[in-house]
């Protein structure tokens, strides 16, 4: 038989995860580890670490059923952007709003799983019929309705002893606090998310924010309030289920300039305690690439069974000649095999 040849290789893969059929060939690092155990609410990495892999590992392979990927790539921010809580601080008026969100797209993933005639599953059926028209809204359709109906469903929060007969997104005051009142119903669906959960025998309830950085150079003011509140939602959540039978854990995935430029009281906590900053060595990315060279060669492919060892221009080996110039991320060095396949299937000499 043959050696393995990198003659018999077309790519090393796409070099967006989302176009790519990573999971054929994911490799499980340590990052996989902790976010399995739900030790991590964000996730931080330069652009192309390899956030969008992980995304697709839990939402589409390990996690299929117990999670759920959550694109924000053409989010509806303007809409959101008005469903503020005017009783709240700046840096937390946002907060209610994703902590609503967050519940009712664990409650909808738990529904997915569970028994669609249990007295829980039809109260929830029935809020999503009257608000959204059916049991299945986008997540741009979350907040979408000016107002959302409580009164006549199964779900009647309670504020100061008196239930809500609905919930007005677009108030110009404070009133009683749409705080008050997204967090009460808020409760009630995380509540059912749990029960359905339980009831399904599901072990958890994961969802995954992705993209949140689709578009944006630069943070302003107002799109940095938001995200913190995603973030404190998130965390909000996280705390509210860690000694329930089934925690509900969102886990957000954002550019490590971004999650500088952010400014709260709570950074430095979350950074220490709930946080995994997505890093690659030379020796991790070495097994991102012979996990590919095994799948799509053979089994016992590797770098060192496909290249020689002369060294560049005398005095680097390739490999190092790679990461030198590819910054150690994942999306630069398979760019940068994927460019020396081509100039080598074009007839160019293949740096040796």
């Amino acid at each position: 038989m043959l050696p393995p040849s990198l003659s018999n290789l077309n790519s090393f893969g796409d070099v967006a995860a989302e176009d790519d059929a990573v999971l054929d060939y994911f490799l499980k690092t340590e990052a996989v580890s902790r976010i399995q155990k739900n030790d991590v609410c964000l996730v931080l990495g330069r652009k192309g670490a390899g956030k969008t892999a992980l995304v697709r590992y839990f939402a589409e392979g390990a996690g299929a059923g117990t999670a759920r990927s959550i694109s924000l790539r053409g989010y509806p921010w303007n809409v959101h952007a008005s469903r503020i809580d005017r009783g709240a601080s700046d840096i937390e008026a946002y907060v209610s709003s994703w902590r609503y969100l967050i519940c009712l797209e664990a409650a909808l993933l738990a529904y997915g799983k569970a028994q669609p005639d249990l007295p829980r599953a039809k109260a929830l059926k029935q809020f999503l019929d009257v608000n959204y028209g059916g049991v299945t809204p986008t997540l741009a359709d979350i907040l979408k309705p000016p107002k959302l109906r409580v009164k006549g469903t199964s779900f009647e929060p309670e504020v100061l002893g008196f239930k809500i007969g609905s919930i007005d997104f677009e108030r110009k005051t404070d009133d009683l606090g749409l705080g008050a009142e997204l967090k009460a119903l808020s409760d009630l669906l995380l509540a059912t998310a749990i029960e359905l959960a339980e009831s399904a025998g599901l072990p958890c309830l994961a969802l995954h924010f992705d993209e949140l950085d689709q578009g944006l150079a630069t943070l302003d003011d107002h799109r940095a309030r938001m995200l913190t509140g995603l973030i404190l939602a998130a965390r909000e959540v996280r705390q509210a289920t860690a000694k329930s039978k089934i925690i509900v854990n969102s886990v957000i995935y954002l550019r490590s300039d971004l999650w500088d430029d952010l400014k709260f009281s709570d950074k430095n906590k979350i950074s220490e305690t709930v946080t995994l900053h997505l890093e690659w060595t030379p020796q991790t990315l070495l097994e991102l690439v012979n996990e590919r060279l095994r799948f799509k060669l053979a089994s016992e492919a590797s770098w060192e069974s496909v290249t020689t060892d002369s060294l560049m221009r005398g005095s680097q080996t390739k490999w190092n000649h790679i990461l030198a110039r590819t910054f150690l991320r994942p999306r630069d060095v398979i760019k940068f095999l994927n460019a020396a396949l081509e100039q080598e299937a074009n007839g160019a000499a293949v740096t040796s």
